[in-house]
């Protein structure tokens, strides 16, 4: 545990966020990290100044002119990539039906891990496990590292036969793209697989996605935007308010923007979601499978005949693009090995066991085919899509969130005609805004966040910050479990000094609520400060349980004159879409800036370098 007292003191730092060093931005390549697909495009410098709409997506398929690939990794047996995305879902499917598979590794769908990791109590580290589709474990920074770093160098490729060729890597401004719901560590995972996957970091930048979606959308002609509601098209115009609905693969992230007299973009109600993506119809459609034939069964079924399993999973893909809210049936292959394992382990026919299941009033067998009635069409999509609706209703309802009339939907799920229809009956007086490309809205947004990060000019807090500090102990107010003692003099340790406030509006760039401390002993050379943040408005002590560590930094004080009135200033800045704490020396001028890790052990404990903040006493 650090130890730091906190003051208030009137004297704040003139100084503004140094500014960091950036690539010259010659040309921005954007990496859509998706859960169920991914894809990158670029743009120059020229080509954005003249039509920022002139951005290069890689076409993976082109029967299909399809801008994204499946999200899957497929590694040989010493860990190395073997191949990428529909090349490596099509080889490990060969692999499988030859019983060739067991020594390879076979990741698909994995970034949710970085979501449910704080969802499961776990701390998420650069030694947090993933498993592939045989049980098989790896880092998972290393399986995002392999797959970041393949997408870098497949686009590198494509320049050098255009002629953006001559571009130096170290001339590219890289964007990544990450859910806005993501919490502080997820978002430093995802630089630090970026950096492992030789993107410098100096020119990487992390972007929020229904904010790229947001600014994509903002630069289109209205010819290319679907209309439901409202004919006048307002959405852009000074003034204006609107929700983004950015519906993709694993998560849904909701935000609501205003748009500035400038034309820039300012958040006014803090990000949220929840885990509504695409993926979890897929989910509801095989829990019906395991309710027909056992979970033990369907399990054991996707191990002996993976490939066929995942053809399943292909056809299903296939099919949620196709079923609307009006669709009164859905049919499904059946593959004649999961009809054959019915057989040798229950005895029984694949239809048999379908019509004596809880289902078998709104499910019909004939002969390969399975066919979905409309109840159970329903069903595979109504627990997503009722979350959805039940959240933005909750977030309509909020004072700030009043006077809005646009919904924007955007993201890979939103193509989906289901969601698109249930939108449009639960909120049939908003108008419901969808790009031709929703799909395609965050990676293409991305690319022009990349050239005019500035067009966002603040964001909402979160979560509230801080650091640990010791404070004067107060008897009768302070619990005497927190009773500190430092050369005689009684401290409350753990005091969570906040310097942001959760809902509170960040200027880009600006510090945020800058504290001063002081050393708690005479000949103390630094201060240790572990920084936290909280889902509480006003938390008192770091180990609340609403407190989360975050990482920690040591800011160096001189020792030539001792005493306990030696100054140390820390700020919070938000200069981006990540947080950057700095502490600064007070008598030299110095500065040390924290980059969040992650720590195994939690907090540092250390008495010689606790420090304090005065005049919080009274809490």
């Amino acid at each position: 545990m650090a130890d730091n007292v906190q003051e208030t003191d009137d004297e704040k730092l003139a100084a503004g966020a140094e500014k960091p060093r950036v690539s010259p931005n010659l040309l921005v390549a954007a990496i859509d990290f998706g859960t169920a697909y991914s894809g990158y495009a670029f743009s120059s410098r020229g080509d954005f100044t003249t039509n920022p709409l002139k951005i290069s997506a890689h076409e993976w398929n082109k029967d299909l002119i399809s801008h994204k690939t499946p999200t899957s990794v497929l590694l040989n047996k010493d860990k190395e990539l073997d191949s990428f995305g529909d090349e490596a879902e099509k080889k490990f499917m060969e692999l499988s039906e030859d019983e060739k598979h067991r020594d390879y590794y076979f990741f698909r769908k994995f970034k949710m891990l970085l979501y449910n990791t704080k969802d499961m109590g776990k701390r998420l580290t650069k030694k947090t496990l993933l498993f592939d589709i045989n049980g098989k474990e790896m880092p998972a920074i290393d399986v995002f590292a392999i797959a970041i770093k393949y997408m870098k160098s497949h686009l590198l490729k494509e320049l050098e036969t255009k002629a953006e060729g001559c571009i130096r890597a170290e001339e590219i401004r890289w964007v990544l793209t990450v859910p806005a719901i993501w919490n502080d560590p997820a978002k430093q995972f995802m630089r630090d697989a970026a950096e492992k996957a030789d993107i410098r970091g100096d020119c990487l930048t992390i972007a929020l996605e229904p904010e790229a979606a947001s600014i994509y959308c903002k630069h289109l002609p209205i010819e290319q935007i679907q209309t439901v509601g409202r004919k006048d098209f307002g959405m852009f115009h000074p003034g204006s308010r609107y929700l983004v609905l950015d519906a993709g693969g694993g998560t849904v992230d909701i935000t609501i923007h205003e748009v500035l007299q400038s034309g820039k973009i300012k958040e006014i109600e803090k990000a949220s979601g929840g885990a509504w993506g695409g993926t979890y119809v897929d989910k509801a459609f095989h829990e019906i499978m395991e309710k027909i034939v056992g979970k033990e069964l369907y399990n054991q079924y996707k191990t002996e005949h993976l490939a066929d399993f995942l053809e399943m999973c292909q056809a299903l893909e296939l099919k949620k693009r196709t079923i609307t809210t009006k669709s009164s049936s859905a049919t499904f292959k059946i593959p004649a090995s999961l009809k054959e394992i019915c057989k040798s382990e229950h005895k029984s026919k694949f239809e048999d066991l379908a019509a004596n299941s809880k289902y078998a009033n709104i499910l019909v067998c004939k002969r390969d085919k399975l066919e979905f009635k409309e109840f159970c069409v329903h069903e595979l999509f109504s627990q997503v899509c009722d979350g959805i609706v039940k959240h933005v209703n909750k977030l309509l309802e909020k004072p700030q969130c009043r006077n809005i009339e646009n919904i924007l939907m955007v993201g890979g799920f939103s193509e989906s005609p289901y969601l698109q229809e249930t939108i449009k009956r639960a909120f049939p007086n908003f108008r419901i805004v969808i790009p031709n490309e929703a799909g395609l809205a965050v990676l293409k947004g991305a690319v022009l966040y990349g050239h005019e990060p500035q067009t966002v000019t603040s964001r909402i807090a979160k979560y509230t910050y801080g650091v640990d500090t010791l404070s004067r102990f107060k008897k009768g107010v302070h619990p005497p479990n927190k009773l500190h003692m430092v050369d005689g003099t009684e401290y409350c340790s753990d005091v969570f000094s906040k310097h942001i406030t959760k809902g509170d509006e960040l200027n880009i760039n600006e510090t945020q609520d800058e504290q001063t401390y002081y050393p708690v002993r005479e000949k103390q050379k630094a201060i240790l400060f572990n920084v936290y943040t909280s889902t509480n408005k006003n938390p008192r002590y770091t180990d609340d349980p609403d407190c989360s560590y975050l990482g920690s930094m040591t800011v160096d004080i001189p020792d030539t004159t001792g005493g306990t009135n030696r100054k140390v200033l820390v700020r919070f800045i938000f200069g981006g879409t990540e947080i950057k704490v700095e502490g600064k020396n007070d008598q030299t001028g110095e500065i040390t800036a924290i980059k969040f890790n992650f720590f195994e052990s939690g907090p540092e404990q250390d008495e010689e370098y606790s420090g304090m903040r005065t005049g919080i006493e009274e809490r």
